[in-house]
């Protein structure tokens, strides 16, 4: 399915005659401006995003030291992206804080309803624990901080794009209210 894609966005001609698609040749046109992104969690999608030249997408459950060995083992390529949770307050402590009583509310149900493709048992998760690790691990924190650990980040794993979590809050007056505090505080000092 990733190969079809692949050939349609290229605009080649694509056709399929599988077990879940039949279609003639057509071409897709206009041509895709953009490449997909592989959401890399296995050794296997680092292996296919690799063997096809495509930019991986690092999920914010692992640090920077996972991130690096991920980049590390995929070989020669740029373009990798990393996720990571974005949160600015007037101090690290406060930012943490507001996080830790506000994010568990909507993520426990979103845990405990995922459900891997292989079929296997999730173990559960703490929670609480889980979004002390995030906090800990992505820049959440005053805009020093987040400054500090976005850099880190990037000298770290050789991965120059981020893209913000930014809803940790959970409440739409307070998502804008961090976008503005990224945009304003944080993202000018990262140039």
């Amino acid at each position: 399915s990733l190969d079809l894609l692949l050939a349609a966005l290229n605009g080649d001609p694509v056709s399929a005659d599988g077990e879940f698609f039949r279609f003639r040749e057509v071409r897709t046109v206009p041509s895709a401006p953009l490449r997909p992104v592989v959401a890399c969690t296995s050794d296997q999608s680092v292996r296919l995003a690799a063997e096809r030249g495509l930019p991986m997408l690092l999920g914010m459950h692992v640090d920077d030291a996972q991130k690096a060995a991920t980049v590390a083992s995929y070989g020669t390529g740029q373009g990798h992206i990393a996720a990571a949770v974005g949160h600015v307050a007037d101090s690290t402590r406060q930012a943490v804080a507001e996080l830790r009583a506000e994010m568990p509310r909507w993520l426990e149900p979103g845990l405990a309803g995922y459900v891997p493709i292989d079929g296997k048992p999730r173990p559960p998760r703490d929670v609480q624990k889980y979004v002390d690790f995030l906090a800990g691990i992505h820049p959440v924190g005053s805009a020093d901080h987040c400054v500090e650990t976005i850099t880190r980040t990037a000298e770290v794993t050789g991965i120059g794009h981020l893209i913000l979590m930014v809803e940790g809050m959970g409440e739409h007056a307070r998502t804008l209210e961090n976008v503005r505090r990224l945009g304003a505080e944080v993202l000018p000092r990262l140039a």
